[in-house]
């Protein structure tokens, strides 16, 4: 079995890999950080052959964009076999280029099981601050960009099975029956909801688990609302979550 998992930073990516690891005893190195790469280099590719585009006389004005992203996917196919020779792990990326990721996974490994995570803007605004000394608007810019591909990739993909944080931390039980149907094995959803009940992942978060955190009781300043709301206003609304 393959899986992958993805989402925004601080959303309970990590929780959910352990989960999955030791539940279905698959190999895993923590963190892949391996499609980002790709993603970054079609991107490149893209922009720069672009510039030649309509210019006689060039050669990299005729290179296929579909020919140099399957190249990428064989080779993503082989880096991920050459690791894992028994053709089963789990892989989990946290952040917006992994998220993109996505399409990768699909094309290099149409079985694969993908789980997306997700979470509210104000507290993983908060819990990106502690656990990577970012600024504030920095930390706001990585959770709109994290839950803006997130929305196309639901969109694009519905056979991604997208959790929410606060639901991994109060609902376990349904979550665990969930991620175990997600996977066909409805026989470890037990398994992994008494995972979920016993871990749980975010210490740099100190609300109650029961509530969802808001501007207001995080304390922040009528500046800082302003900011969020210019950055991750829409999105917040568009999840169906509270400023």
């Amino acid at each position: 079995m393959q899986v992958f998992i993805v989402g925004c930073a601080r959303s309970g990516t990590s929780v959910v890999y352990r989960a999955v690891r030791e539940v279905l005893e698959l190999p895993g190195e923590g963190e892949g950080h391996v499609l980002p790469i790709f993603v970054t280099m079609m991107h490149n590719y893209k922009l720069y052959v672009d510039e030649f585009k309509g210019t006689n006389g060039i050669l990299a004005e005729k290179l296929e964009l579909r020919t140099f992203r399957t190249a990428l996917v064989d080779y993503i196919q082989e880096v991920y076999f050459r690791f894992y020779p028994g053709g089963s792990w789990v892989d989990k990326t946290p952040g917006s280029e992994a998220t993109v990721g996505a399409t990768f996974i699909v094309e290099a490994f149409p079985d694969a099981r993908i789980i997306a995570t997700r979470r509210t803007g104000v507290e993983v605004v908060n819990s990106f601050q502690k656990k990577f000394s970012a600024t504030f608007e920095d930390s706001c810019e990585a959770w709109a960009a994290s839950m803006g591909v997130l929305e196309y990739i639901l969109r694009s993909y519905p056979q991604i099975l997208c959790i929410d944080q606060f639901d991994l931390a109060n609902r376990p039980r349904a979550m665990g029956t969930a991620i175990a149907d997600h996977f066909e094995r409805p026989e470890k959803a037990d398994a992994f909801a008494d995972y979920l009940t016993a871990s749980r992942e975010d210490k740099n978060s100190a609300h109650s688990w029961e509530h969802r955190l808001t501007a207001k009781a995080a304390g922040w300043s009528e500046d800082q609302i302003a900011t969020f709301t210019r950055i991750c206003g829409d999105l917040m609304h568009r999840f169906d979550y509270s400023i």
